[in-house]
């Protein structure tokens, strides 16, 4: 059975679906069966795969039950995508009576052909991230060392050690805590995740993701950090993770 990792923070714009894209790659290439999910309306690790106007995403999951479309990107390595039409759903399947169910119901069909499936989330408190969560056996908080991204860590965890623990999925753990866009020699930096170290003793990974623009190119090349570059900061930091995180 699957490793079901959600990959989350309230916050935007700090890593989460550049985590979901390179550690799922990163893994696949340590000989491990992957499934990334993008979750997400915004649909940015659909594009970041490749990924160009597929026929079936999981719009239709949540639209119509049916179940999920995985596409083969790579050896070891597919996705499920997403579209811009999943926001206009929003409200529609925040009524449904199996609204928090919708996920977990289509992924145990497929979760004994990966080792690992890793939800890409948005940043909100929404139905599709609490769908994820509830489906999944771990999950992973991306943040930098600023103030706003820490908040969003907290409330992540507050959401799910609360609210999800209680009432949808009590077996759900937190697999770590990732530093991700890390500049290292800065001050302000090395407070930030002394901090971060103390409050979650043994839950921060060792492996920091480090600064580079080479995961925006990558991104806009529709390629993961490996493909892009392999030799780059970002892979390096990704490939350790993996080993991490699998070891």
């Amino acid at each position: 059975m699957a490793e079901i990792v959600s990959i989350l923070n309230l916050k935007g714009g700090v890593g989460k679906t550049t985590t979901t894209i390179n550690l799922g790659k990163a893994l696949s290439l340590c000989g491990k069966k992957v499934l990334v999910i993008d979750n997400d309306p915004q649909a940015n690790l659909t594009h970041g795969v490749g990924v160009d106007s597929p026929e079936t995403t999981i719009y239709h999951t949540y639209k119509f039950k049916e179940g999920l479309a995985v596409y083969e990107v790579d050896k070891n390595f597919s996705v499920v995508p997403s579209q811009l039409s999943l926001a206009s759903i929003e409200n529609e399947v925040d009524s449904s009576i199996y609204r928090y169910n919708i996920l977990k119901d289509v992924l145990t069909p497929v979760s004994d052909k990966f080792d690992y499936i890793l939800i890409d989330c948005p940043p909100s408190l929404g139905v599709y991230t609490i769908n994820a969560v509830t489906a999944s056996t771990k999950y992973i908080i991306t943040t930098q060392t600023a103030s706003y991204s820490i908040d969003g860590l907290f409330e992540a965890i507050k959401l799910i050690e609360g609210e999800i623990k209680k009432g949808l999925n009590k077996d759900i753990e937190l697999m770590g805590v990732l530093i991700t866009q890390y500049f290292t020699n800065r001050i302000a930096s090395d407070v930030a995740l002394e901090k971060l170290e103390n409050k979650f003793e043994g839950k921060i990974f060792k492996t920091k993701i480090r600064h580079t623009t080479k995961f925006r190119e990558a991104e806009l090349s529709g390629e993961d950090i490996f493909s892009y570059d392999k030799q780059c900061y970002g892979a390096v930091d990704y490939m350790g993770l993996a080993k991490e995180i699998s070891e």
